[in-house]
């Protein structure tokens, strides 16, 4: 009768694993300051555009949201090399095939440049028919111009820290954002807001202080290839051969991962489109909430990249037990973490928007949008660990379909709906409601890869 009911506490046991969660923590740490860098440029942006005036920071935040809807694709996309790079690893076949796969990143990269400075030129001819605004459309192009040329650099970048995080170093490239975020600071600081005898540039120089900091970026990220893990890259083996075996791979596990996060970017894309129509300070307000949530998740999103670099070396080594540990214990520790951010959310609300200048009306409107943010967190950060989880196992055709669904069939129906009752706050009710649903899609996704795969493996103990 107690060996019935111990067993079940006793498998509990058996997939909670504290060495996975110090090597998740260990991993997650320098990856939620990197998350904490790269949400912190935009924050400072905005703020900064805040103090010119509640135009400024509703074309600001407009910008970034199309900027990012469109391009954030084509980076998750280039992501699929950290899941590959830690698969290698795990088989022990990284060294002798970073050459081949270094070379594939450029391939790649060299691609998506196309794409996205092609797209971003379009964007910017289809401004007049996406805002009915002038003023916020001139704004808009003013810092689509120079922002345009900062994505091939950022991709370039990008695809040697993706390569080092898959490789489990994950410090070297919180450093290199580290660095990036601080010439961004700094050039706002000179030349956005005129000072040490710079000419005020106002909204422009935002903008420019982007370009300097991702090219900080670009150049400190090539310093990453010091590590040991990329002692057999030399200039011999990169150059020795043009042949690029990882493309394939990397865009046919890349794609979804793309769609996934471009879906989701143009889910929030569409929504400033709809909430513009209600006015400049119901766009500020939704552009402020939404910025906040993307912070909120720094924590988050650093876990659920750690989750898929463990599970990718699990999965090359063949280890079920260790792909158990993993995405037990990446659940629970995810919901330890998140709990801190939430209830800073829920007790600093008024001092959040006294800085993004939120005051009036506008903060009534602020204050119902909170509640939101805050439902909305708890369950996008569950859902995000079994997301990591799926990358990890490269199963990412699995994890668009549950992003779409959740999205596009749910969330932006419903939103719509209770939007002509409750305002902006009903688009974010639908959305919590689009993030149940993927949320237990990810749970039965990896539950059933898990149980199939008991008959497959052959476990040593």
């Amino acid at each position: 009768m107690f060996g019935y009911y111990l067993k079940p506490v006793e498998l509990n046991l058996l997939h909670f694993s504290k060495p996975a969660a110090l090597n998740l923590i260990k991993l997650a740490a320098p990856l939620a300051f990197v998350n904490a860098c790269d949400i912190g440029m935009f924050t400072v942006a905005m703020m900064v555009a805040g103090s010119f005036s509640v135009q400024e920071l509703a074309a600001f935040g407009f910008t970034m949201t199309l900027l990012i809807s469109t391009v954030i694709a084509l980076f998750m996309l280039l992501s699929a090399i950290i899941p590959i790079t830690a698969n290698l690893r795990g088989t022990g076949d990284l060294p002798s095939e970073l050459p081949s796969l270094f070379r594939s990143a450029l391939v790649v990269v060299s691609v998506l440049s196309i794409i996205a400075v092609f797209a971003l030129t379009l964007l910017e001819a289809l401004l007049p028919y996406i805002t009915t605004s002038a003023e916020i459309s001139s704004l808009v192009k003013r810092y689509l111009r120079i922002l345009i040329w900062i994505v091939p650099l950022d991709l370039l970048a990008c695809s040697i820290i993706f390569i080092s995080n898959g490789a489990g170093r994950t410090f070297w490239p919180a450093a290199v954002s580290a660095g990036a975020f601080i010439t961004m600071v700094l050039v706002t600081w000179l030349i956005a807001l005129g000072n040490a005898g710079f000419v005020a540039l106002g909204s422009a120089g935002i903008a420019y202080s982007f370009f300097f900091g991702i090219l900080a970026k670009c150049v400190l990220s090539i310093l990453l290839m010091l590590q040991s893990d990329f002692r057999s890259l030399t200039f011999t083996n990169l150059t020795g051969s043009l042949e690029a075996p990882y493309v394939r791979r990397i865009f046919s596990v890349g794609i979804p991962i793309g769609l996934n996060e471009g879906s989701f970017f143009l889910f929030g894309a569409l929504l400033v489109v709809f909430i513009a129509s209600m006015g400049a300070e119901q766009l500020a307000v939704h552009n402020v909430a939404l910025n906040v949530f993307h912070l909120s998740h720094i924590l988050s999103v650093g876990f659920m990249t750690a989750t898929s670099i463990l599970v990718g070396e699990a999965l090359g080594s063949r280890d079920l037990v260790g792909l158990k540990s993993v995405r037990r214990t990446s659940h629970y520790v995810v919901l330890m973490v998140s709990l801190p951010m939430l209830l800073t959310l829920y007790f600093f609300r008024d001092e959040i928007a006294v800085a993004y200048s939120i005051d009036g009306d506008t903060k009534t409107l602020w204050l119902e949008l909170c509640l939101c943010i805050l439902l909305l967190k708890l369950l996008d950060d569950i859902a995000k660990a079994g997301q990591g989880f799926l990358v990890g196992l490269e199963r990412t055709r699995v994890v668009f379909l549950g992003r779409f669904i959740g999205l596009w069939v749910v969330a932006m129906p419903a939103g719509y709906v209770l939007s002509a009752h409750y305002g902006v706050s009903g688009y974010w009710t639908g959305w919590i409601m689009g993030t149940a649903l993927i949320l237990i899609w990810f749970v039965l996704a990896g539950s059933t890869y898990v149980k199939h795969q008991k008959s497959k493996w052959v476990i040593e103990e």
